[in-house]
């Protein structure tokens, strides 16, 4: 999987980057990101990203979920992690 970035032209694998939530950054940190060094970045993303699961592999891990075995609470459980793992996310019914 390639990540674009359309602004710059940047090409990014999911396999070096992270995915970084929003309240992982205080406002502080959020308006000296664009003025930040490329370590210092990293440093954070390192710090408080978690890895990018690529589809393809998250539809294995599935499938591999769900085969042969009879499904439960902790199946729908690990699915939801798996999905959140791609960068999506999940909402609580309100």
């Amino acid at each position: 999987m390639l990540i674009i970035d359309t602004s710059t032209g940047t090409v990014l694998n999911a396999h070096t980057c992270v995915l970084v939530p929003d309240d992982a950054l205080s406002e502080a940190e959020w308006e000296a990101l664009d003025n930040m060094s490329d370590t210092e970045s990293a440093d954070i993303g390192r710090e408080r990203g978690r890895p990018i699961l690529p589809d393809s592999q998250a539809l294995d891990a599935i499938a591999e979920k769900l085969s042969g075995v009879e499904w439960n609470v902790d199946t729908l459980m690990e699915i939801s992690d798996l999905i959140t793992a791609t960068g999506r996310t999940i909402e609580d019914v309100q």
